[in-house]
């Protein structure tokens, strides 16, 4: 079947749907049948489709979380090992320490002890230059723009672009909305250099630069965040967050289908040096 713009689009739109739910579903009973409605497809349309776009099964993502999950529960509370296996949807403490060993290489006891290795860049100031964007906006429901995202990177991969970071303009009053039907009013976009010159029925316009802060964050920023980093600027990089242009978010992760609690992105707070007082 030739890939289209509407076909890209809908297959994303599913794909997307079925990894958001599988983030937000890791104590329930999920099922193969369960994900099946949710993408609108049969079940094994779906597992098809979800390997070829992600690499693993959808039931493969739901153990890798919830074994993620573990991980951290182990090395951040007091809880048995017995319990965080439940949590993790293991009928015993034995089948959870052979897939425990397989995902981290060691058993739970001693990979709770290893400290992370993760680490976010550290809050720091960069310069965006002015630069043209391939744009699309959407204002409604937050559950409903992925149509809105699909379209652009459907239409951008039928050009014959092989690789982008997508970015979106965040909406101030409603930055990080928790609830699907929170209304928000959004631009997605993504830089023009290295793509195709032509995209069909998307914005071609010229995005202004400035200085920003640039804050790292893996997951969704809990309640509250936005203001504790704008004191974190003004304190440590000596600058105030500017009133007249709009917060932006980047994509950080590669792949294109990452659940909400893996996503990284790239805040980008535009700011002015603060005045000194005299």
């Amino acid at each position: 079947m030739r890939m289209t713009a509407e076909l890209f689009c809908l297959q994303s739109w599913r794909i997307g749907r079925v990894v958001d739910y599988l983030g937000t579903h890791l104590d329930e009973d999920v099922t193969l049948a369960r994900l099946a409605e949710v993408a609108c497809l049969s079940a094994s349309q779906l597992e098809r489709l979800y390997r070829g776009k992600v690499g693993e099964t959808p039931l493969g993502t739901l153990r890798r979380l919830r074994l993620d999950r573990a991980l951290q529960q182990l090395r951040g509370c007091d809880v048995s090992v017995r319990d965080v296996a439940l949590a993790a949807g293991y009928g015993s403490a034995a089948a959870f320490n052979h897939a425990f060993l397989r995902r981290f290489g060691a058993p739970p006891g001693r990979a709770a002890l290893a400290e992370p290795v993760r680490q976010l860049p550290d809050l720091h100031l960069a310069h965006l230059p002015d630069r043209p964007v391939f744009e699309l906006s959407y204002t409604g429901p937050l559950r409903e723009r992925g149509h809105e995202v699909g379209v652009l990177v459907g239409n951008l991969a039928v050009a014959g672009a092989k690789r982008w970071r997508l970015w979106e303009t965040l909406d101030r009053d409603h930055p990080w909305p928790v609830s699907g039907l929170q209304h928000i009013a959004v631009r997605h976009f993504v830089p023009a250099a290295g793509l195709p010159q032509q995209v069909a029925k998307v914005g071609h316009v010229r995005h202004a630069g400035g200085l920003h802060a640039v804050w790292h964050v893996l997951g969704r920023p809990a309640p509250g965040a936005l203001l504790a980093v704008c004191e974190r600027i003004r304190t440590q990089l000596g600058c105030v967050l500017r009133e007249d242009a709009p917060l932006l978010q980047r994509e950080v992760n590669v792949h294109g289908y990452t659940p909400p609690q893996e996503r990284r992105v790239a805040v980008y707070l535009p700011v002015t040096p603060a005045k000194r007082r005299s």
